[in-house]
């Protein structure tokens, strides 16, 4: 009994020690994202986490040019801008200076190949950014 509930103890511990919990963080960074380059914003969308707390479109270069999709993960306080390299479903000039969600659909721009993707944590840099291909 007493070689029973020591290999259980045994066991147990080395089970605890090996499990990490993965962080949402740790998720994020841990996906290919050079594999979705030139790929549709929308394929890249899917394989994130689904417990975002928000996802809609931004300003990319300036305020008036651009787009740019971003996931937000408040609770982690993680970002995730995906920024088109095309744009065959929306105008890229917002020359209404219209709010980015008018200007740029969310439906329109997530059907754009992915140009570039940053992950933004609480510093002033990038966790990560892959522009290109380049990962």
């Amino acid at each position: 009994m007493k070689e029973i509930l020591i290999t259980v103890f045994v066991f147990t511990f080395i089970s605890n020690n090996n499990l990490k919990a993965q962080t949402l963080q740790d998720s994020i960074l841990a996906i290919n994202f050079s594999q979705y380059i030139n790929k549709p914003i929308d394929s890249l969308i899917n394989i994130l986490p689904s417990s975002y707390d928000s996802i809609y479109t931004g300003a990319g270069s300036s305020i008036f040019v651009g787009a740019t999709v971003i996931v937000r993960y408040g609770n982690s306080n993680i970002w995730v801008n995906i920024s088109p390299g095309t744009h065959n479903y929306y105008t890229p000039l917002n020359a209404a200076h219209n709010p980015p969600h008018i200007a740029w659909p969310l439906a329109s721009v997530r059907k754009e190949n992915t140009w570039k993707i940053v992950v933004w944590g609480l510093s002033n840099l990038p966790l990560r950014e892959i522009c290109c291909g380049d990962d």
